[in-house]
């Protein structure tokens, strides 16, 4: 009896409670948008039956997904809105109210709707949100002091991160490097526990291969490393560039204050519809998108297009305020870059023998680097979801120039702002009700 009321014990079984909770539940949520997806371009192919009217389908398609999406954020639980990242960071510092059990249905049903209709977002923010949620249950039998129910939810979270991204190792850093900003024994034995409990589930489903395909790369002289440190300068100025735009677009529709969010989110999603009608390529997570990008399918002009759409319908489906992350836009729009400086480099100095699909991946952990500011976090997932470990100079030399330029252009980490935002909307909603 002893045992079971120590401590590492409680800890370590209510962390692999909630690991196997987000595995089954962020396992479902995965193949559940994998369909979602398959069923948005089956649309859009069945309407261009009809090529003069046909396109009034996918823009009605996104106009009721996505209303549908915010009107349950509105209707049932405020705080399943956006990313949970932030969310989840501010409830673990004591600076946010604690979580609802409402969260985990809304996040999972309006993340479907949301993501479902072609909204450019992440999965991940749904399932750090889920996971961490999703601990309430475990932690109301097995842990007795609030110290160690913030430690399983803190562990639910990155297990979420994991299981988005069948990244175990980058979900684990996540919580300390992103999360909590702090490392004890007992946060890394319940991160480990749940990481390792949710991913496992996830793989007996989905098989246990990387999230995106990668052809072995060329390797360079390292006096020939130079392209990945302008990489990363470039990447660090456009992250600056992209935070703000994304900050900027909420705050426009803060100003809104007549117009109702859901119709907000009622006429993103309308535009988003009609964008899958031209190119239904280019509308959802953009998983597909980046496995191309990584597999060396586009040129120049392709590369260019694709990373200027995506730049600004990334930050405009995030006005939605809909459940959806921003970890996955993220990750297509750094490989994009990435490709295409590789490409240009190959056309203008084809002596360097620069790969673009190098880039390609070294653009995948440093624009996460440039937004979040969680640079081993961004280039273990990399690594976990390409398999190219060989490229781990780049990467942490192109995540530290992006640090240093991204950080003199006085831009602030995008997690910490949507932080602040969150917590000032809550402070004149709680003065309101008073």
């Amino acid at each position: 009896m002893a045992l079971l009321n120590s401590r590492v014990v409680r800890i370590s079984v209510a962390s692999l409670a909630t690991g196997l909770l987000i595995g089954g539940v962020g396992t479902a949520f995965r193949l559940l948008l994998i369909k979602a997806d398959d069923l948005r371009n089956q649309i859009v192919l069945w309407a261009h039956k009809w090529p003069y009217a046909g396109w009034l389908v996918p823009v009605a398609v996104g106009l009721v997904a996505a209303a549908l999406a915010r009107w349950l954020v509105v209707r049932f639980e405020p705080t399943a809105g956006g990313s949970g990242v932030q969310r989840v960071e501010a409830v673990f510092r004591g600076e946010a109210k604690p979580l609802q059990h409402g969260v985990a249905l809304v996040k999972f049903f309006g993340g479907i709707l949301a993501m479902g209709s072609g909204l450019a977002l992440g999965r991940e923010g749904p399932t750090v949100h889920i996971g961490a949620s999703l601990s309430l249950l475990a932690s109301r039998v097995l842990v007795k002091q609030d110290e160690d129910a913030r430690i399983v939810m803190a562990a639910g979270a990155g297990a979420g991160l994991a299981v988005a991204f069948n990244a175990p190792i980058g979900g684990s850093v996540f919580v300390f490097e992103e999360l909590s900003s702090t490392f004890t024994a007992w946060l890394l034995m319940g991160t480990l526990a749940a990481a390792t409990c949710a991913v496992w589930i996830m793989r007996l489903v989905l098989g246990n291969h990387f999230d995106f395909v990668v052809n072995q790369v060329s390797l360079h002289a390292v006096w020939k490393g130079w392209p990945f440190l302008v990489l990363g300068g470039l990447l660090g100025a456009v992250g600056a560039l992209y935070n703000s735009i994304v900050i900027g677009l909420l705050r426009a529709c803060d100003r809104l204050i007549r117009i109702p969010t859901v119709l907000r989110a009622a006429f993103i999603g309308a535009t988003v519809g009609l964008l899958a009608w031209f190119a239904p390529a280019m509308v959802g997570g953009g998983d597909n998108l980046t496995q191309g990008v990584l597999s060396g399918h586009y040129g120049l002009t392709a590369l260019a297009g694709i990373f200027v759409l995506r730049f600004f319908i990334g930050p405009w489906s995030y006005a939605a305020e809909t459940p959806g992350g921003l970890f996955a836009p993220m990750l297509l729009l750094g490989a994009s870059f990435g490709a295409l400086l590789g490409e240009a480099l190959s056309y203008f100095l084809p002596s360097l023998g620069i790969s673009p699909v190098a880039c390609a991946v070294v653009g995948i952990a440093t624009l996460f680097t440039a937004c979040v500011r969680a640079p081993l976090t961004g280039i273990i997932l990399a690594v976990e979801m390409t398999g190219r470990g060989d490229l781990i100079l780049a990467l942490l030399s192109a995540s530290l120039v992006a640090m240093v330029v991204t950080t003199l252009l006085g831009s602030e980490p995008i997690y910490e702002t949507l932080k602040r935002r969150m917590i000032e909307h809550q402070a004149s909603e709680d003065q309101a009700v008073k």
